[in-house]
């Protein structure tokens, strides 16, 4: 009774407060309230600790309280419980919603995927699972507006009556704290990762590490009206692609076999122990040559009207060029199979579980630090960096915006002579892939497109190969692209159909149920890769046919735990949660390893170069894994890693590795860097915003191979 008797006094007490009273609790409550859900969020999405970007989190708490306390202060009161009530139920449900996203993807959704959520419901299941575990969260951030519509909403005070023209202060200073940040932001230092995120990068996930969750929220819904490109003379100042430092001629590094022996390596990172030996006869020099078609930048850039235009073609002439190299034609004419693995990973090959895709991993060009950066759009942005070798425009379906441009990079385009096929074992809609792959010239079959597939959840790798490889497989020469789907999550022997299937094939390891599930829908893939094997060994062909695969993204949908069970250890979630397993492979070839750190976005020059095929190295944002231009692997968040070491965006923090020291890495060397990670990304945006690629002419002639 005492408890009840305390809290009526209180709501009387409110009750009879004046109107400045009630002004006053409620810009108390506006800026507790967001203060409160965005300190919940950091510590429920944020895996590193304790982060001094928390107390900026917390200055756009604070000014989004202000804001919210000034909106409603200036309606009247009949309608002010009603819209406040409303208002702090939507912001609260859409912030609830990333909590549950996050959850799952590590990762925030953008706002134009709302729009095309209608596929979702085939996930409903998961979804309501995730809902379900993250239950109490949510519940914790619906207090707040549960305790102002029961105790704090009932006040009906005239602020203006009561107040005047002061009852604008809040909004008034809010406004004026905001376009104060813009032109901080907008002319402050230009190295700084949050301005990127405040201005140009749609990324809500990345910019609530400096903003929190509702400004990244509020950028991404300003991104989607107004979108800030930048100017014609800002470009002119900065936008020059810095030429990465060389590295030394031979390095020492660790083995893979013994971590405390050594070995000198060649400046694209192969071990000369894979490598041939040199003869007695001295070998005739071979010239090696730009991978670039002929193109006169310059010229283009002085018949231009625009500006925009201009500044680009200046950019990619400044641009350094991959060389041709050792391997270049080296599968010239070989028929192509590009296969993206939903949710693969390095956790999967093994030689006695899943012995061909080891093989293949290991008896090809076995890429040693190989990544898998996860984008803004989950799979369809990690189609997008390996069927175009760009980064992918946050905030949009980057590869469906691509169907209306010009592609001449894409596979189907470069090999015109090939007979080019796309498969994908999931609905054939689905991210409007109907639309974007054929756009790049593919032959299109999927789940309700001429693939009959049985319509399990998730459908099966090796039924999409037994289906598809008769279509293609007497075509010679061919292109064929996979995207499969049996790894996907979730990973549970209930509601998983191939968990189920290859169960007793997993049961007896030595793991935890969920990894044992990973494990049991990799199988799958195996199988795959294991019939499209024999069947091209049977035809005479495997060792005349390329085959490319990696991974979408790396499996989000696998505990913290299973990931460390994995990996035997606590795994890095600033990098090594993004190390993957690269395939390149031809049946019989001589194993090249390649130790420099590389990614997906690098797999398609490498490809055009080890199969002779004419491309200009410097229109993509990958590079050639196997010329001598320095690893370089960017993440999402601005971070990257390169043969001297790895950048933490959010710390600002630059890790030498061994057996570099500070003292050898060149002056400027991190700026340059942040510099050439800005430009990548910048544009790559803008090749797809400006259908670049149709604005420089046939892209056929080569002055290179």
């Amino acid at each position: 009774m005492k408890l009840k008797d305390s809290l009526y006094n209180i709501n009387s007490k409110y009750k009879n407060l004046d109107a400045k009273g009630h002004f006053c609790i409620l810009g108390i409550f506006m800026i507790l309230f967001f203060v409160y859900q965005e300190t919940l969020m950091y510590a429920l999405t944020r895996t590193g600790g304790f982060n001094p970007n928390y107390f900026s989190v917390l200055f756009f708490a604070i000014l989004n309280g202000v804001l919210a306390w000034g909106i409603v202060a200036i309606i009247p009161p009949k309608a002010r419980r009603i819209v406040t009530n409303a208002l702090l139920f939507i912001a609260t449900f859409f912030i609830s919603a990333q909590l549950v996203y996050y959850s799952f993807f590590r990762n925030y959704f953008i706002l134009s995927s709302v729009g095309r959520g209608g596929q979702i419901v085939e996930f409903m299941d998961i979804i309501l699972q995730l809902i379900w575990n993250m239950l109490w969260a949510i519940i914790l951030l619906f207090l707040p507006v549960i305790l102002y519509a029961f105790l704090l909403s009932k006040a009906k005070s005239d602020f203006k009556t009561g107040l005047g023209w002061k009852r604008f202060m809040p909004l008034i200073l809010a406004l004026l704290t905001g376009l104060a940040v813009h032109a901080a932001l907008l002319f402050g230092p230009k190295d700084y990762a949050a301005r990127e995120y405040f201005l140009y990068l749609n990324r809500p996930y990345q910019a609530s590490e400096y903003f929190g969750t509702y400004t990244a929220i509020g950028i991404d819904l300003r991104n989607s009206v107004i979108e800030i490109k930048g100017s014609p003379g800002y470009l002119e100042d900065d936008y020059v692609d810095p030429t990465l430092p060389a590295m030394p001629t031979t390095s020492t590094v660790p083995t893979s076999e013994n971590p405390g022996e050594t070995t000198t390596t060649s400046p694209n990172g192969t071990e000369p122990s894979q490598t041939a030996a040199p003869s007695e006869t001295e070998p005739p020099v071979v010239e090696y040559v730009p991978n670039v078609l002929n193109i006169d930048f310059e010229d283009l850039a002085s018949g231009r009207d625009s500006e925009v235009l201009a500044q680009m073609d200046k950019y990619f002439g400044s641009v350094e060029p991959t060389m041709t190299n050792e391997y270049t034609g080296m599968f010239e004419g070989y028929n192509l199979i590009v296969i993206t693995a939903e949710s693969f990973s390095h956790y999967v090959p093994d030689p006695e579980l899943t012995p061909t895709l080891y093989k293949m991993m290991t008896e090809g060009f076995h890429l040693k630090n190989f990544y898998n950066p996860v984008w803004s759009v989950s799979t369809y942005d990690g189609e997008y960096v390996i069927v175009t070798s760009l980064y992918p425009k946050d905030g949009v379906w980057s590869l469906y915006h691509m169907a209306s441009r010009e592609q001449p990079f894409s596979y189907p385009n470069r090999l015109p002579d090939y007979a080019s096929y796309a498969f994908h074992n999931h609905t054939f809609d689905y991210y409007s892939r109907d639309v974007s792959h054929p756009a790049m010239g593919y032959e299109y079959y999927a789940l309700g497109k001429g693939l009959p597939v049985t319509p399990t959840w998730p459908e099966s790798d090796l039924e999409m190969m037994e289906l598809s490889v008769d279509m293609w497989i007497d075509q010679e020469p061919f292109n064929i692209y996979y995207l499969t789907v049996s790894g996907h999550a979730a990973y549970t022997r209930l509601g998983n159909a191939m968990v189920t299937k290859n169960w007793h094939r997993v049961e007896d390891l030595p793991l935890s149920d969920e990894a044992k599930s990973y494990i049991a829908c990799n199988l799958e893939l195996e199988d795959a890769m294991t019939y499209l094997l024999e069947r091209l060994r049977d035809a005479g062909i495997a060792d005349r046919t390329l085959i490319v695969l990696s991974s979408d993204h790396y499996p989000y949908g696998l505990s913290d735990a299973s990931f460390e069970e994995f990996a035997g250890e606590e795994v890095d979630h600033q990098f090594e949660l993004y190390r993957s397993a690269g395939i390149i492979y031809v049946d019989g070839m001589e194993p090249v390893a390649i130790n420099k750190p590389v990614a997906n976005i690098d797999l398609m020059p490498t490809i055009y170069n080890l199969m002779g095929v004419p491309y200009d190295s410097r229109l993509l944002m990958g590079r050639d894994i196997l010329s001598d231009s320095p690893g370089l692997v960017l993440f999402n968040d601005l971070s990257w890693i390169s043969e001297y070491g790895r950048y933490t965006s959010s710390t600002g923090a630059f890790e030498v590795h061994a057996p570099y020291d500070p003292e050898s890495i060149p002056e400027n060397y991190v700026a340059s860097i942040n510099e050439l990670v800005h430009n990548r990304f910048y544009f790559s945006r803008m090749i797809l915003d400006e259908d670049y690629y149709a604005q420089i002419g046939p892209l056929t002639e080569t002055t290179g191979p």
